[in-house]
């Protein structure tokens, strides 16, 4: 086993396989039975080239910092929010749009046809539809029509 020390000669960390830079054999039947279980190895140190546990030794209580966003960071996070919703309406108004413009096109595109009664109601000569016109019927009318 190897066991690296601080200054002080606190364990700093150790290694059962293998090897550590800086760090010093140490026989393993000689650890302390709780060592290899304890979460902070640092509360031992090697004394006349024994390790024991450190009675003065205290962990050093590190402050709980919550991890809260500050109210600038909340900002730029409702903005990205208003501004990723503005673009989704964006996309959607844009593919009404397509695809009204590809109904417009694909719609055939022939010119308006009157039919008998528009043309009737629009023009002087009224149209009968029970008599059908024939070219000689129509010519017969054109020679009277002269004669009168």
């Amino acid at each position: 086993m190897q066991i690296k020390l601080d200054k002080t000669k606190h364990v700093v960390s150790y290694a059962l396989v293998g090897g550590l830079e800086d760090a010093i054999d140490y026989d393993e039947s000689q650890l302390p039975a709780d060592f290899l279980t304890a979460t902070d190895s640092s509360a031992y140190w090697l004394i006349d080239g024994v390790l024991t546990k450190d009675p003065n030794y205290a962990p050093s209580i590190q402050p709980v910092v919550e991890d809260q966003p500050s109210d600038e960071q909340r900002f730029q996070a409702q903005l990205a929010l208003q501004m990723a919703t503005m673009q989704k309406k964006q996309a959607e108004f844009n593919a009404q749009v397509l695809l009204q413009v590809a109904d417009i096109k694909k719609a055939p595109s022939t010119p308006a046809t009157s039919t008998a009664a528009e043309t009737s109601a629009t023009s002087a000569t009224p149209v009968t539809s029970e008599t059908p016109v024939t070219p000689a019927t129509q010519a017969t009318s054109a020679a009277a029509a002269e004669t009168k």
